[in-house]
């Protein structure tokens, strides 16, 4: 064989070589760098939706039910006053009718100390409250969010969800990773259907 058609033989089986080294390289780097990613991102989106079930509590705590929409969220976040409570273990003297005797019985006394920014006392005063609004990472996509109330063994509940679709949050790399993202899930906090407060990564 001509030592010219060898050397080129030689080149081109190198360079294959290396083609396909570097594929199968990329082939098992794929999943790695898409896990690096989602646990940025998703490590961001839950404390953000930790903070919109803050304040939701908040807001409860306040009104005695959720936020409805995220305007309203919000507003109550940059503008709200939440009372500072004192609770104190007492007891009183009765007069028990069955047992014709008086009797001790235990209560609490609450008292209202005065009253405080629902933004300071969950975050502090540099906090932003439009921050709530948006998912991390989704160019300026809002969050899915509603509240409603359900009957739980005969008792009204007050209930809120928060969404926020893994098609937003990794809107940017749907294309490169779509075989490792299920367009079909989403992180979410509370339940529309169920009286919870828990994300459903935990």
């Amino acid at each position: 064989m001509d030592s010219k058609v060898s050397a080129i033989i030689k080149i081109v089986l190198g360079l294959t070589i290396i083609f396909l080294t570097y594929k199968l390289y990329a082939i098992i780097q794929e999943p790695i760098q898409y896990e690096k990613i989602k646990k940025k991102r998703y490590t961001a989106v839950q404390e953000r939706l930790e903070e919109i079930r803050d304040v939701q509590k908040a807001h409860r705590e306040v009104y005695s039910k959720f936020a409805s929409d995220l305007d309203q969220l919000i507003a109550f976040l940059d503008t709200g006053q939440k009372a500072i409570i004192q609770r104190k273990d007492s007891s009183f003297t009765y007069y028990n009718e069955t047992y014709q005797q008086e009797m001790q019985k235990d209560t609490i006394i609450t008292t209202i100390l005065g009253y405080e920014s629902v933004k300071e006392s969950l975050f502090d005063s540099d906090y932003k409250p439009e921050r709530l609004r948006y998912i991390p990472f989704s160019e300026q996509v809002p969050f899915m969010m509603d509240a409603t109330k359900i009957e739980v063994n005969d008792v009204i509940v007050p209930v809120f969800e928060a969404v926020a679709p893994d098609t937003v949050i990794f809107h940017d790399v749907l294309n490169k990773y779509d075989q490792y993202i299920d367009e079909d899930h989403a992180l979410k906090i509370g339940s529309l259907s169920q009286p919870t407060l828990s994300g459903n990564w935990k």
